[in-house]
């Protein structure tokens, strides 16, 4: 399947976890109540299906760094998408358009995007001293610092989904399969594998059962053929804001 499909994908479930979130929950003096706006097991069902949005948002934005154009671009796009979503994100979740106690998934997306870069930066200078006989101490124990302080920086201004979530698209870098092969290739396979394992102890370590749910993705992501398919960039990128604010509209009217 295409890009594109692999983003409906991701909205779809995204869409279907938040109508949980956004309407089944309200949020009072610093608490999460259920809102009883949506019965418990169908909040846990629509919550459940949510959970395989993330990773493919996760794999998308490796497989962007590779093919995008900018980098600098690209984090800057996710920064701006990151400030306008703040508002519907915390009335949606928050109730409060002012509450910015926790921070909308775009600013994960971009520091996972940085660390991304940051990381494969390190491997191409460490093979180049590996070949002139330069020292390596800045690529292999700086940037390892670098990246472990933006993760810190995301669990103290509390971005959604944290420093699980930058783990996560690290670890889909680190195994990132040869798209030119298929995933059947003996090679690909074992990265592919390796990768399922890895998430899965990711998330039990860092992160609650529910969401191994997320592994689910995998199926979808083993079948991504590589191809763009239709071009809605800004399409997909304005969607996360406006759908958030349509669901407040309609948790206001409900309640």
């Amino acid at each position: 399947m295409s890009t594109f499909i692999l983003k409906l994908i991701a909205i779809i479930s995204m869409t279907i976890d938040h109508v949980g979130a956004a309407i089944g929950t309200t949020y009072v003096n610093g608490n999460l109540y259920l809102s009883g706006l949506i019965p418990l097991n169908v909040y846990n069902i629509l919550r459940g299906i949510g959970r395989i949005a993330f990773p493919i948002y996760c794999y998308l934005i490796v497989e962007g760094y590779y093919h995008t154009r900018s980098v600098k671009k690209y984090v800057l796009r996710l920064f701006i998408f990151s400030l306008i979503s703040q508002v519907p994100f915390s009335l949606a979740f928050l109730k409060n358009a002012t509450n910015f106690s926790d921070l909308n998934v775009y600013f994960t997306l971009m520091f996972g995007l940085i660390c991304v870069y940051l990381a494969d930066e390190a491997r191409k200078k460490y093979k180049e001293c590996k070949e002139t006989g330069a020292s390596a101490v800045t690529y292999t124990v700086g940037v390892p610092i670098a990246i472990i302080l933006i993760m810190i920086i995301s669990m103290i201004i509390s971005t959604d989904y944290s420093a699980f979530g930058i783990m996560l698209i690290l670890l889909f870098y680190l195994f990132r399969t040869d798209e030119s092969k298929p995933l059947t290739d003996k090679e690909n396979a074992k990265k592919f594998i390796w990768l399922f394992i890895s998430i899965a102890a990711i998330t039990v370590v860092f992160s609650n059962t529910v969401e191994l749910l997320g592994l689910f993705a995998m199926l979808p992501i083993g079948f991504h053929n590589h191809k763009k398919g239709p071009s809605m960039k800004y399409v997909f990128y304005a969607y996360y804001p406006v759908h958030l604010l349509v669901l407040y509209g309609i948790f206001t009217m409900l309640s």
